[in-house]
């Protein structure tokens, strides 16, 4: 009976002779190929994002390059002189005004979605001012009055409430630029 309690014993000292020594290189082995296989991973992953932003930076500067043009050309002194004519009516001139306004931020609201929400938000609100003051100078007119008549008005209400509107949202514009390159 000894005899066989003495086998046992060494059966399963031999067992984990070499068991343990099978369990340490197991858990090496594991460890490494796990840390192998998650470095791999953040590797693709920074490569995937640094494609992603390579890809995406040309057309994020596009859009920004389009809303500078976008605010240049609603900018109410170069609107007016761009489309008052001497023998058109103030109504003539004020639709003018609007439509092309509404006509160049429609070509370029799909940029939106490339700025900052705040960036989009001065956008629209200094094209709304803008359309106001050209509505509200409208409504100051006459029957008589003529476009250049009401050009004139424009730009003096925008010299005297925000003479700078399109210019700071230019700069607004700039420092998003900076800050996305």
């Amino acid at each position: 009976m000894i005899l066989a309690e003495i086998d046992g014993w060494r059966v399963v000292v031999n067992a984990l002779n070499f068991l343990i020594p099978a369990g340490i290189v197991f858990g090496t082995t594991y460890y490494l190929i796990n840390k192998l296989v998650s470095e791999q991973h953040k590797i693709r992953l920074l490569e995937l994002k640094k494609e992603h932003v390579r890809e995406l930076t040309p057309i994020k500067l596009q859009a920004y390059e389009r809303l500078t043009l976008f605010l240049d050309r609603i900018s109410p002194d170069n609107l007016v002189v761009r489309l008052s004519k001497s023998e058109q009516s103030a109504t003539q001139l004020r639709h003018e005004l609007v439509q092309t306004i509404l006509s160049e931020y429609n070509h370029n609201i799909s940029q939106q979605i490339y700025v900052g929400n705040d960036t989009w938000q001065m956008i629209r609100a200094l094209k709304d001012q803008i359309i106001d003051t050209v509505e509200d100078c409208y409504t100051t007119c006459g029957t008589s009055d003529s476009g250049p008549d009401l050009g004139k008005k424009i730009l003096i209400r925008t010299m005297a409430i925000n003479p700078q509107g399109t210019q700071t949202a230019i700069e607004l514009l700039k420092k998003e630029v900076e800050i996305a390159l």
